[in-house]
């Protein structure tokens, strides 16, 4: 009678493992990242630009940048996309987020007159779009149609929550492309320096992508002034080249500030 009871008990315990693989739906069966609690204009880019299930399979990127935003530089920048600490390498500065700190080495005077801490995830911010769009702490307005310049745009107007990044009154403007759903421009806001909210907006064109890992990443995008809805001259432009999107965690410890480091805190306003 025990020979016997034991063998049902691993029998239904057999079918219980084989059928978690085998129903759809279940833990062992299910992939793909809900994007349901998402705008529907916010799903359609996400898939366009290679799916937020792809980007969450990656713990860093890191690329080659080649910009004029505050001065000409070049740059290597590395991003953990998990706890979104970064280490950006220059000719002759490193600057790194720890976690809590924003640090340059040898000091911020190498960096140059833009404030580390507004600049460390500027760039890394831009080039996730869409993607970090769907990061906690955000709020959305799908804005229907819109038309800047003459163009046609289906667009999604992005604020935050209090306490959400360092400057929490930005706003976001992203107009996609109403056919592909993919990113062509941004209107973005800067409070970071004054800490009031405003819609006094800068216009950010993505001009050229490539696909990367799965994922479309732009390749060039330009900064522009933007007044009674046209698009100014150009401020600024950033490349991107040899970018790679790595599922290995990054060693934690080279976004740790060195001796000879300096701390630019966060702006009190």
């Amino acid at each position: 009678m025990k020979n016997i009871l034991f063998i049902l008990i691993v029998t239904v315990s057999a079918c219980a493992k084989q059928s978690s693989k085998e129903v759809p739906g279940t833990t062992a069966d299910s992939h793909e990242e809900d994007t349901t609690s998402y705008p529907e204009l916010l799903q359609k880019a996400l898939k366009a630009h290679g799916g937020l299930e792809q980007w969450k399979t990656f713990n860093s990127v890191k690329y080659n940048l080649s910009t004029t935003l505050g001065s000409e530089k070049q740059e290597t920048q590395l991003i953990d996309l998990k706890s979104r600490k970064v280490l950006i390498t220059g000719d002759n500065y490193s600057l790194g987020m720890d976690g809590t700190n924003v640090w340059v080495a040898p000091d911020k005077a190498a960096f140059g007159e833009m404030p580390p801490r507004f600049y460390h995830n500027l760039v890394f911010y831009f080039f996730a779009v869409p993607f970090v769009l769907a990061d906690p702490g955000i709020r959305y307005e799908d804005l229907g149609e819109q038309t800047v310049a003459g163009r046609t745009y289906r667009a999604l107007r992005v604020s935050f929550e209090s306490g959400v990044g360092d400057a929490d009154d930005d706003l976001y403007i992203a107009h996609f492309n109403p056919e592909t759903y993919q990113l062509e421009l941004l209107l973005y806001t800067v409070t970071y320096f004054s800490g009031e909210k405003h819609e006094n907006y800068n216009a950010l064109r993505y001009t050229d992508w490539h696909e990367v890992n799965g994922l479309f990443a732009p390749a060039v995008m330009e900064g522009h002034k933007f007044e009674a809805d046209s698009i100014g001259e150009l401020r600024y432009r950033a490349e991107f080249s040899n970018v790679l999107f790595s599922e290995e965690v990054p060693d934690q410890s080279i976004f740790e500030m060195p001796e000879n480091a300096e701390i630019d805190s966060l702006q009190v306003k």
